[in-house]
């Protein structure tokens, strides 16, 4: 198997994950999303301070 083969796996299943994935339901889906993306963002910064607080004591 040499390297173009391999980019040529590699993105076929890139495109079948891509269209294998649920298509989100306009912007609200997103937005719904990205919201529970920054909360959850938020919560582990807020673990990872607090452990540094922790250790820094």
């Amino acid at each position: 198997m040499d390297e173009d083969e391999i980019r040529r796996a590699v993105a076929r299943g890139i495109r079948d994950y891509e269209k294998s994935r649920p298509k989100p339901k306009g912007i609200v889906a997103e937005t719904e999303s990205a919201v529970g993306g920054c909360v959850a963002m938020f919560f582990v910064a807020l673990v990872i301070l607090g452990i540094v607080a922790a250790c820094s004591r």
